[in-house]
């Protein structure tokens, strides 16, 4: 994990000087094995969010962003790997689920994609179905702010919850996953 270390020394550094950045619940965020979901307003939210999250993140990343070798090659190091957000991408949530169950943190967005608003529509089942099968911590972030330069960014750790304790349906399939789904993001837009 040396690069991603540097890399977390740097951008706080970086960070620090062009905003003011208030973290809150850093208790809350668990050591290893969680999925760390949050909102996702801007491409710097991974930036943020492994910087000021306690322990390391490994992020699910959109593909395109692997198209570039030399991006490929940083991001690869860094620990992110590349998901297929317009399909139903197998090859990612198995990895997803195998790094949480060996101890790795799983970086993700639910809404799949940079939202202003919120959006109950745009959260994938995904994320419901990661939860479960992983059987492990979800660990809701929110990052508030405006992204401009030396504005306040606020980053909110809340508690980590057992997906198992948001299931309200008895039926299993993807009616289960998108109530999971929908569950996290409550969570994640609690402040």
């Amino acid at each position: 994990m040396g690069l991603y270390k540097f890399f977390v020394i740097l951008a706080k550094i970086i960070l620090n000087i062009f905003y003011r950045i208030e973290v809150q619940g850093r208790e809350n965020a668990p050591e290893s094995g969680a999925l760390v979901c949050s909102n996702h307003i801007s491409a710097w939210d991974p930036i943020f969010i492994s910087t000021f999250y306690p322990h390391p993140i490994k992020w699910m990343a959109k593909h395109e962003l692997f198209e570039s070798k030399f991006l490929a090659k940083l991001l690869n190091h860094l620990g992110a790997f590349p998901v297929q957000r317009d399909k139903n991408d197998l090859t990612a949530l198995k990895r997803a689920i195998r790094l949480a169950k060996k101890g790795d943190n799983v970086g993700i967005f639910p809404e799949g994609t940079r939202v202003k608003e919120r959006d109950k529509n745009l959260v994938k089942p995904g994320i419901g179905l990661l939860a479960l099968k992983t059987q492990g911590q979800v660990s809701p972030v929110t990052i508030l702010g405006n992204y401009k330069i030396f504005s306040k960014m606020k980053i909110i750790i809340h508690p980590a919850i057992d997906a198992q304790d948001l299931v309200q349906a008895k039926d299993k399939g993807q009616d289960l996953y998108q109530e999971v789904a929908w569950a996290i993001m409550d969570e994640i837009y609690r402040v």
